[in-house]
């Protein structure tokens, strides 16, 4: 009579072989121009978001007499929602290069066979 043991070691199969994660991971990647643009204009666009608070900046204290203001502050609020702006737009920019270049990879793949 054969002992669960013995029925497991019969029936188990070898697992397969997997690449290590580290040669998947370390693969360089090419960025085609969509993506480039929108890492770019990012960058721009946040350091344009700082100037812009900056530029626009916000009241803190007004005078009693004239409606003035006596003291200014840096404007952060328009400053994030600049920034979030600017994110979600080079976000799609760059989803729109990475929908662009995996239909080259599929088009690579179907014109091969």
């Amino acid at each position: 009579m054969k002992d669960l043991f013995d029925e497991i070691d019969e029936e188990r199969e070898e697992l397969p072989k997997l690449k290590k994660i580290s040669n998947e991971v370390q693969k360089k990647r090419n960025y085609n121009f969509y993506q480039q643009l929108a890492v770019c204009l990012f960058i721009f666009l946040f350091v344009t978001g700082v100037i812009i608070g900056n530029l626009f900046p916000a009241c803190s204290e007004t005078s009693e007499l004239f409606a003035t203001c006596t003291k200014t502050e840096y404007n952060l609020t328009l400053t994030l929602l600049f920034w979030l702006g600017s994110f979600i737009f080079c976000s799609m920019i760059y989803g729109l290069g990475e929908v662009i270049r995996l239909l080259n990879v599929i088009a690579n793949n179907i014109s091969r066979k």
